[in-house]
């Protein structure tokens, strides 16, 4: 007598493998994923910092057209900063920079092959230099023309080292 398959004992009797994929195949699809994830952490602490600087020179302006000179070298010297955090992590992929950097630290960050960064370097020294005096010497009053030159030249860092950021990727 020939038996009556219902459709749900034909559906079942069909042979589908449902056994996990090799472990393998697995450990590499969660390796691939944790991989994709810590370079979406890298890029977005990457724009962070970046972004940290852009605020820091805005505010830095801000401060400069208001008179307040000591505190447009303090964010100036904040911008460049963040920006060598954003430098630290885009070269050694490590989420958490040191909280300050080294002169050490910083030239070989800067200096590169085909971009020399003596100058970069010195300058962020001297700019954490003269934003940790307490006081400047009253006799030598920060002047508005030379605010104006290390608001450049801060702005003019900033924004070599973003390009360097962005030619590194792009390869």
């Amino acid at each position: 007598m020939a038996r009556n398959w219902s459709i749900t004992e034909a559906h079942c009797s069909h042979q589908v493998d449902f056994t996990p994929r090799s472990q393998d195949h697995d450990n590499f699809i969660l390796a691939k994923s944790k991989h994709t994830l810590a370079n979406h952490m890298l890029r977005t602490t990457i724009m962070d910092y970046h972004q940290h600087a852009k605020y820091h020179l805005k505010l830095a302006a801000i401060m400069r057209n208001h008179n307040q000179f000591k505190a447009c070298l303090i964010l100036c010297d904040w911008a460049l900063a963040s920006m060598i955090k954003a430098l630290y992590i885009y070269k050694y992929h490590s989420v958490h920079p040191p909280k300050e950097l080294t002169m050490n630290e910083i030239l070989p960050l800067v200096h590169t092959d085909t971009e020399p960064g003596l100058d970069i370097a010195l300058f962020i020294g001297t700019m954490q230099h003269m934003s940790s005096l307490a006081d400047y010497p009253n006799d030598q009053p920060l002047e508005l023309d030379n605010i104006e030159k290390l608001l450049q030249r801060t702005e003019e860092i900033l924004e070599e080292l973003a390009t360097r950021m962005k030619d590194d990727s792009s390869e």
